[in-house]
């Protein structure tokens, strides 16, 4: 038990910053994290790359006047969106092994449900201590954003920690 409480002291002296990278499969999400790693990553970190899943709702089907048909259907439905929603999380994972490798770094990989990405996030970041998050943007304009919504203006808004946005190639 001593070995595992020093060597965990070890690493939390080697660790300088925790850092969140919001990843969701688009070039903007990777542009960010190349971003990152190209001007202010330093040796240590903790490089945690979220991915958050967005499942749809399921109605619910206690009772349905449509009968036992109906509650069938809706649960192939979600075995569907599941197995369609694990293989993008695992084709994702692939991508970003590829990158940290050809970068020769790191990082953890967390995949990770609910309603909206910009909360789940902001979560996840204030549940591991993390100092900043990088996130990429589309680079919507105003109006667009109001009726869209945005991750990244949902993120700089309610994070309680630095936010770096990383805007799109113009």
């Amino acid at each position: 038990m001593a070995s595992s409480s020093s060597d965990a002291a070890a690493e939390s002296q080697n660790v300088k910053r925790v850092v969140v990278v919001a990843i969701d499969g688009s070039n903007h999400s990777e542009r960010a994290l190349r971003w990152y790693i190209q001007n202010i990553r330093k040796e240590g970190d903790k490089v945690l790359l979220f991915h958050s899943i967005e499942f749809p709702s399921v109605p619910v089907l206690h009772g349905s006047p449509f009968g036992d048909s109906a509650e069938v259907y809706y649960v192939e439905q979600l075995k569907r969106v599941v197995a369609e929603k694990t293989a993008e999380v695992k084709k994702l994972t692939a991508h970003y092994e590829v990158i940290m490798k050809e970068e020769l770094m790191h990082a953890t990989f967390v995949a990770r449900d609910g309603k909206h990405p910009g909360h789940e996030l902001c979560e996840f970041a204030k549940e591991n201590g993390a100092g900043f998050i990088v996130i990429g943007s589309r680079g919507l304009g105003t109006v667009r954003r109001t009726f869209m919504g945005s991750t990244s203006d949902y993120v700089l808004h309610h994070a309680k920690l630095p936010v770096v946005v990383v805007p799109p190639l113009h």
